[in-house]
């Protein structure tokens, strides 16, 4: 029995921190390591935040693979859920098994302070050990920040960078910059054109309509797929539909519905999860 199909079956009570470590050395090796990831495909599957919500991880991606396309993870695997190494296991061991059909973007949480803040820190240590969330830790930095599917759809955590308006530039980002960082904490706002401090999420920015205009411009782009905030319905269209921003965990703040989006060409299906 495989690490996954364990912890699927038996819990990961029954993981001992060697199998978690090689999980872990296993996904290093198919993961990208690189900013931003380029597909041709046409139609693929989109998740939102999923928080150590192990079904809604689950259920979009058994759908993906029966459909047999790409599905992207926009990140935020950890922090907060009740099953986040268990969360964590299962989008690794989908890399594993289909490193060209399944893309890890990097969100917010998948850092070292945000883990110590909400719960991943924590968790680890008491079933496993430091060394091992040290582990975990430097995975993060192997997944890329963004994607971009069919030359027309930008995926990311949070959105665009204040200052950094090419795909090209992006790709270049050290993960020590506070560009690369707005990649997944900047949030959308109706409220202004170009970008603002946005002061809840502690000096990085909010963007508005003309950013995301010029950058899709700037890109020949059509659409900014993100994930990031919580939405009473599971998902919010910004700037005339220019921007789809999904959350994929129901009942993450009390009756909020989750949401996964199915892409194909220009349409998009949103579906209950």
């Amino acid at each position: 029995m495989n690490t996954i199909d364990k912890i699927l079956e038996e819990g990961i009570g029954k993981v001992s921190e060697a199998e978690y470590l090689g999980l872990i050395n296993k996904a290093r090796e198919t993961l990208e390591n690189k900013n931003l990831v380029k597909k041709n495909e046409t139609e693929f599957f989109v998740v939102g935040d999923t928080h150590g919500n192990l079904e809604a991880a689950r259920k979009p991606a058994e759908r993906a693979l029966g459909y047999k396309v790409p599905i992207v993870f926009l990140g935020d695997y950890v922090d907060r859920g009740e099953k986040q190494l268990e969360n964590l296991a299962y989008v690794l061991s989908l890399k594993i098994d289909r490193p060209e059909r399944v893309i890890l973007l990097r969100g917010n949480h998948e850092t070292e302070s945000m883990n110590h803040r909400y719960g991943f820190y924590e968790v680890v240590n008491k079933r496993y050990s430091n060394s091992l969330y040290n582990k975990i830790v430097k995975l993060y930095k192997s997944m890329p920040v963004a994607a971009v599917f069919d030359d027309n759809y930008f995926l990311v955590h949070g959105g665009i960078p204040k200052g950094v308006t090419s795909l090209e530039s992006i790709d270049k980002l050290n993960n020590d910059k506070e560009a690369y960082q707005e990649l997944f904490w900047n949030d959308p706002s109706e409220n202004i054109n170009g970008y603002e401090p946005n002061i809840q999420r502690g000096g990085f920015h909010l963007y508005g309509k003309e950013a995301v205009e010029h950058f899709l411009k700037e890109n020949r782009l059509k659409k900014i797929i993100r994930a990031h905030e919580v939405y009473q319905a599971g998902y919010r269209y910004y700037f005339g539909g220019k921007l789809l921003s999904i959350f994929s965990v129901s009942d993450y703040r009390g009756g909020n519905q989750g949401k996964y989006a199915h892409v194909k060409g220009t349409d998009i299906d949103l579906i209950d999860n």
